[in-house]
Parts: C-alpha cells; structure tokens; sequence
C-alpha cells in the first residue's frame, strides 16, 4: 500500500516537472527597441545643471548620498522634476511605503507626458506581475523584466527546472532623469534602504552624477533595455485589467499616498527638495567612467572578459601604489582574493577592509564563506573592520549624523558597495567582492578620479569604521580577538560579538560546505 502511494506520489512529481521543463520563454521577436533621448536641453534639468557643468570641460560632478533619506529624496527630486525620460533599473523593487512612493512618483511624471522605462530583475522584485502590469498599462511606461522565469504561475518549478538560467540576476541599480542626472550605487528600492524602517536599516551609497558620465550611464541602460534577456512584462502575461480595475487601481493608490503624507517619515522627505540643494552645493569634479558587465552575463555563453566588469576593474587596480580600502558588505575572497590582497600588502601597499560582523549581516551564508579566510587576511597584514550594530540606538539621517559617510549603522546592515584607491580613485556601484558579484550576477558601478572626494571619503569612512566597527587582530596564539572602542575604553571579545553560541553554531556548520560559488 504503502509502496503504491509512494509511487503515484513520484509520478505526480515528475509529471509537475516535466510540464514545469517544457514552459519556454515567449518570442521576442517584435519587440522593439528605444533609446536615449539626445535633445534635453531645453529641461529644467538640463538648465539647472549646465551652469556646473561648464566650468569643468570633459570632467563630471559627483555628490555622495550617504543618508537614506536624502537618497530617497534625490530620487523622488528627480522623478517629479523630470520633463521628458526616466530610465529606471533595479534588482529590488518592495511594495512598501518607499517603494509605492516612487512608483506613484513615476505615474505623476508619465501622466506629464514623460516616458518611463522601468527595468526590473526578474527574481529580484517581489512585486508581482499584476502590479507591474498596472503600471505598464499607462501609455507612457514600459516595464521589462531582465530574464525572467518561463512558468509565471508556477514560479518556484521554474526556479528549479532553469536553474542553471535563472541563477543568473541583473543586480544593477541606476535612476537617469532627462538624460542629464543619474544616481548609480548599492540602494534597492525599499524601506530598510531609505531609513524608513525602524526595525532594519542598510547603511549604503551612492553617487549622484552629472556631466558625460550620465551619457555612460544612459547607454549602458539602452544596452540592457534592448538586450534579448530583457522581456516586456506585457510579453509574458495575458492578463488584461478592465478600465473600471484600472480607475480602481489609482484610486486605491492615491488614498495610499495620501495617507503616506501623514507620516513623520513622509514629512522629511517633502520638506526637502535635493534637486535645488544639488544646484547650490558643491560637487566633486574629476573624470569618470561607468563600468557594467555585458548583459549577456546572464546566458550559458559568457561574454569576453573585457566586456565584464570584474576584468574592467582589475585594470583599474593595476595602477596601485598605496593604499587601498574596500568597502563590502558581503566579502568572499577565496584563495585566490587572498593571494592577491597578500601581494599587495607585500608591495607595502596598505590594504583596509570592512565588512559586516556577523551580528550586522542579514545573510549568515555569505559570513560563513567570509569568516574562514579571516586568519590569513590577518596574518598576511591586512587590516580588517567588523561593522557593528546599536540596538539600543535609532536609526538617523545624515542630517543627524554628517560623520556616517556610509549612513548611519544604527540598527544597521552595512549595504555600501565603495572601493578607495590610493587616496585619488573612487568605486561606487553595486558590486559586492563575493563569487556571486565577480561570476554570476551583473553589475555596474561609476569610477570617479578624484583626490578630493577620494581623500575625504576615506577618512571619514575610517573614523566611522573605529567608532562604530570592531577592529580584528590576533592573539599570540593565533586566535581573533574583536576589539571595539566605548567611551575611549578598548573592549575585547574572544568570540563573535553580540550573537548567541546557537547562531555562530548555525554559521559553523553552514560553512562546512562548498557553498561559496552559489553566494
């Protein structure tokens, strides 16, 4: 009896399976393509920002948005400011009180006539399709989806039938208003990013940009955009909303909204207008570039290695002679990562990392694979930061806070993805030093040479990073020791701060096995 059920069981399985393995992706033959829009210059925008962009022939203007709030604001700033394109593209994208603002925020500016083209990773964002569809109805956005899963009912049997496919995500973050102010970094949409949340908060960064840059920027967006990975949300479902669920929907969204405004939180981003405080501050000038992996990342076949971002960037670190600090809230180095680092400090180039502890981390996986190389960073001469969370402190805005370069870590999970090189180049995007960043997903990130923001980047980030970090050394027997500093006190701690054995356990035992490549 028992047997035959057992059996009929496995039958139901493999034939949930077989009909899971024969979903294919629709024929993206007829969609067409757009691009850029060149003939800008007659925005507020353009004309805003053409008066700091002259002086400063071929070099482009970066402004570090450190703090949530003003990093939500910016985006809000220029989504309502923009007068003819917005080109989004995002790995995450939640329905909650950030992302639902932003989204109402985009309705606005296509109900002026702008055209939005949102692009979305498809595993990434939990919005659903009858969300997105919604959106997509209005005559002037787009919404695509960058390699989606085939079976959109049965989602989790397509995760697991393409999984070689699908394991492949789009972790690219950019906003282009009016093809004239971009905004490139590590923040997703969603609350924990914008300091929204009480209960999580991500310290992290990005860049506001201005000048040829953002022409980089746009480009690298229209490549994606127009890639064979990336397929029009409409494309892959044939739901339909009537125009009464249509009228429905807005009327819905505005009562949100409307309620939304209410809020304290709401209040501090309408009190503020970026957009004008960005034509009055000062920005840090330099040449720049934009680095992107090659969308076709995703597929089986990979693209050459100088069209990856890892390559691009490595070319880049060949020019050190000093100093370098990576910032990384996810840092997997692999033998490989440590060699290099270890060759670096033995060229007498100080190398500095900071990373979550694991008491900070949301993914204790990633810290199980970064935990087993830290003795020999270590013993090598690197020197290594733990950022630690304030449970009993809440979460502020740069506002409160000028010294948090990377925003507050106040009940906080280090999110920033930045690298300092010698005091004179800066990396911003969001790539993470972990197998998953460098192999599988694709990313993007600006390169500023600047000494001015490079330099004062870096020092902020190390007296944050010994305020509100542990510093790790050896003992004599060649056992980490966490060091943080309290009222001037230096306390030390033999075990991973601030977790509980069953936790470090957990982590332990996670880390036995050869996870790294999966990261």
């Amino acid at each position: 009896m028992r047997v035959g059920v057992v059996r009929s069981f496995t039958r139901v399985i493999f034939m949930v399976l077989g009909l899971a393995a024969c979903q294919s992706l629709p024929d993206r033959a007829q969609v067409g393509s757009s691009y850029k829009q060149k003939d800008v210059s007659d925005t507020d925008l353009a004309g805003q920002m053409a008066p700091l962009v002259k002086p400063h022939a071929g070099k482009s203007g970066a402004y570090p948005l450190s703090s949530g709030l003003d990093a939500l604001v910016a985006r809000l700033a220029l989504v309502n400011s923009a007068q003819k394109t917005l080109d989004l593209q995002y790995y995450i994208w939640h329905s909650d009180k950030a992302g639902r603002m932003l989204a109402w925020s985009l309705l606005e500016a296509a109900d002026r006539g702008v055209r939005v083209r949102l692009l979305l990773d498809d595993m990434g964002s939990p919005l659903g399709d009858e969300s997105l569809l919604l959106m997509d109805g209005h005559p002037n956005i787009e919404i695509r989806l960058f390699n989606p899963l085939s079976d959109r009912e049965w989602r989790i049997w397509s995760m697991m039938t393409e999984f070689g496919r699908v394991n492949r995500r789009m972790h690219n973050k950019s906003l282009t208003a009016d093809n004239t102010v971009s905004i490139v970094g590590g923040r997703n949409i969603g609350n924990e990013y914008f300091e929204a949340n009480s209960d999580v908060v991500f310290a992290d960064l990005d860049l506001a940009v201005i000048g040829p840059v953002v022409e980089q920027v746009s480009d690298g967006f229209d490549l994606y955009w127009n890639h064979e990975t990336s397929y029009p949300v409409s494309l892959l479902s044939s739901h339909q909303f009537t125009e009464a669920e249509m009228i429905q929907a807005r009327q819905d969204g505005a009562l949100y909204i409307e309620a939304a405004k209410q809020s304290e939180y709401a209040g501090r981003l309408l009190s503020a207008d970026l957009v004008k405080t960005l034509g009055v501050q000062e920005w840090f000038w330099g040449e720049a570039s934009v680095l992107y992996d090659h969308p076709s990342k995703a597929l089986a076949d990979e693209p050459a290695d100088d069209l990856l971002l890892s390559t691009q960037l490595s070319q880049v670190f060949g020019d050190l002679s000093q100093e370098l600090l990576l910032v990384s809230p996810y840092f997997v180095p692999g033998k490989d990562g440590v060699q290099f680092l270890q060759g670096l400090v033995d060229k007498g180039i100080q190398v500095t990392i900071v990373t979550n502890s694991l008491a900070a981390t949301d993914v204790g996986a990633v810290h199980s694979g970064y935990a087993k190389y830290r003795k020999d960073l270590l013993k090598s001469g690197v020197v290594i930061y733990e950022m630690r969370p304030d449970p009993n402190k809440k979460s502020e805005s740069a506002e409160h806070d000028k010294s948090a370069f990377i925003g507050s870590s106040a009940q906080a999970s280090l999110h920033a993805k930045a690298f300092f090189l010698d005091r004179r180049t800066t990396f911003v995007g969001s790539m993470n030093l972990d197998p998953r960043s460098l192999l599988i997903n694709t990313e993007i990130g600006v390169i500023l040479h600047s000494s001015e923001f490079t330099d004062s980047a870096h020092k902020q980030i190390l007296l944050s990073a010994k305020d509100k970090a542990y510093k790790l050394s050896l003992d004599q027997e060649g056992d980490i020791i966490w060091t943080a500093w309290q009222g001037g006190a230096a306390i030390q701690y033999d075990s991973e701060p601030m977790v509980s054995a069953w936790r470090r356990f957990a982590v332990w035992c996670i880390g036995l096995f050869p996870i790294e490549s999966q990261l």
